[in-house]
């Protein structure tokens, strides 16, 4: 084993939260820092332009292929759970949707137990790290890093909104200030029509800095320590199945785990941390007991109708029809507008699912994307032959719990991945909700006007309890898995207030798995703030 490499500061994972961490950590030059990263680059085409996401995802090159369940409440079938694969994470492979989140649920992070942690304590955060030159000066970034654009006015998204309005829904001003709830176009972390990762606006500007070395190809195995202080990280390198190159690093001064929602709680686990009876079913050795490591997981659960389409042209379209394709891309050339500088999402609604709602709670999207759903429980839905378009939705703020834990000892064993969806009756009521609210918003003149069929699940679907069955046989994740190595106080969750793990020295965790609740519709930009905080106190600390 190679043991003579040490750092100020071990980074693991390079994804939203890791890549902000390691180039803030960087930045001065005073201190070393090592980020391992089991991917490698992420500079194809299809990860800079933003509708390559399609091929992304199911490439095992460039995302862990995942899945929850078998899925109790959903008749027992499971749901395909990708997590990215390379710098940048799953920021290089998601839906690029840029939602910092309501005040009302980060204020609730502060009043349940994580003080520091209200709106007016992260929004300074969310500012350093964006650069939307559209927003106000007061409440958005104009210099940070991540590369912000609102999309414009086209067909399908005008018509949305306008059914929106029709339907006699308000207009969000800027969705990123505090209030979430109306509709509006979407933000996104694009430049130019490209995608703009962590990847991008982080680490290529640090690619050339002596004290940063990046480690691709990295499994972060275990964690290394001296009593009750973590002062390094094993990591293997992999051939096929079996671990080689097997590599002891040591940190002078914080490792910081930024591996998401279900990877972080996983590296605990092999370093004897986390559930005893989880431990010992994978004969490892209890270092320190802690029943929350990856429990208390929450993610979105997102569901549709489905409607036949006629007189504009969707990602269906795109897909099937070859003059369609090269005229679509003749316009993200040279105008770079279009479908093609999406994720095939551009506009979205926020409302109250209900009228006992106290907040925003329930999110509506256009999606260019109609699927073939006859057959439920699919891990992958194809893509349906005609014109078509989907009104997603889900609950923002889900109450379902479940949770990830190792099912061995490699570093590249998938983990027990169970989400538990729609198990709470509240976030089966807000899906019913957003159903009925998809098939209101698409009978509104504006929208109607393109609609030819509703698609899925029909116009003989009608009952709540005919809804509630259409949406556990084909909901899918919106890929937002939080909650895992949560953050609370000790003996009630994983990390404390400035991220640090209870009952460790040398330890910091950055990323979605320390969120307790879900504060936003999106995780993407939560997950970079989070990093950025992590980074800041860590060099406070070494100050």
């Amino acid at each position: 084993m190679n043991t003579n490499q040490s750092f100020d500061f071990i980074v693991v994972g390079a994804g939203s939260g890791g890549a902000a961490v390691a180039a803030r950590l960087s930045e001065d030059g005073r201190f070393t820092v090592l980020l391992l990263e089991p991917g490698g680059v992420t500079d194809t085409f299809n990860h800079r332009l933003p509708l390559g996401v399609a091929k992304l995802t199911t490439d095992p090159k460039y995302a862990w292929q995942l899945s929850s369940g078998p899925e109790t409440a959903l008749g027992g079938h499971q749901v395909f759970s990708p997590r990215g694969l390379g710098l940048g994470g799953s920021s290089a492979i998601n839906g690029m949707i840029w939602a910092f989140g309501d005040a009302k649920g980060w204020d609730e992070w502060r009043d349940g137990g994580c003080e520091g942690w209200g709106w007016t304590d992260v929004q300074p955060f969310y500012k350093k790290l964006e650069n939307y030159p559209e927003g106000d000066p007061a409440t958005r970034g104009h210099g940070g890093p991540m590369q912000i654009n609102r999309h414009k006015p086209e067909k399908l998204g005008q018509a949305f909104l306008d059914s929106c309005a029709q339907a006699g829904y308000p207009a969000a001003k800027d969705y990123n200030s505090g209030s979430v709830e109306g509709w509006t176009w979407l933000q996104t972390n694009t430049h130019n029509g490209w995608r703009c990762s962590t990847y991008d606006a982080y680490l290529k500007p640090a690619a050339n800095r002596k004290n940063l070395h990046i480690e691709l190809g990295a499994y972060a195995d275990k964690l290394v320590f001296e009593g009750s202080k973590v002062v390094g990280v094993e990591y293997v390198k992999r051939d096929g199945d079996q671990a080689v190159a097997r590599t002891q690093v040591r940190a002078g001064r914080e490792v910081i785990l930024c591996a998401g929602g279900y990877h972080t709680p996983a590296l605990l686990e092999r370093s004897g941390i986390g559930r005893p009876d989880v431990l010992q079913r994978q004969g490892i050795e209890v270092r320190m007991a802690n029943e929350h490591v990856g429990e208390h997981m929450l993610d979105h659960m997102r569901t549709c109708v489905g409607y036949q389409t006629q007189g504009a042209v969707t990602i269906n379209d795109i897909v099937h029809n070859f003059p369609i394709r090269m005229m679509q891309g003749a316009k993200w050339l040279f105008t770079r507008h279009g479908w093609l500088r999406t994720a095939t999402m551009n506009t979205q609604m926020t409302v109250r699912a209900t009228p006992d709602s106290t907040r925003a709670d329930l999110k509506l999207q256009l999606n260019a994307v109609l699927a073939d759903m006859s057959k439920p429980g699919s891990l992958h839905f194809p893509l349906a032959k005609t014109s078509g378009l989907s009104l997603l939705n889900w609950p923002v703020y889900p109450r379902s719990r479940g949770h990830s834990h190792i099912t061995g000892k490699q570093a590249w064993d998938h983990p027990d991945i169970f989400a538990n969806y729609l198990a709470d009756e509240y976030d089966q009521q807000v899906t019913i909700a957003g159903l009925r609210l998809g098939r209101k918003i698409a009978s509104q003149a504006a929208l109607k006007n393109y609609v030819v069929n509703e698609a899925f699940p029909g116009i003989n679907v009608q009952s709540d309890s005919e809804l509630l069955a259409y949406a556990k046989g084909t909901g899918l994740t919106v890929y937002h898995p939080v909650g895992t190595c949560r953050m609370g106080k000790a003996g009630e969750a994983v990390v404390d207030t400035q991220l640090r793990v209870h009952g460790l020295a040398g330890l910091r965790i950055a990323d979605a798995s320390i969120m307790p609740t879900l504060p936003a519709s999106n995780t993407n930009a939560p997950s970079i703030m989070i990093g950025e905080r992590a980074a800041d106190w860590a060099l406070k600390t070494a100050r």
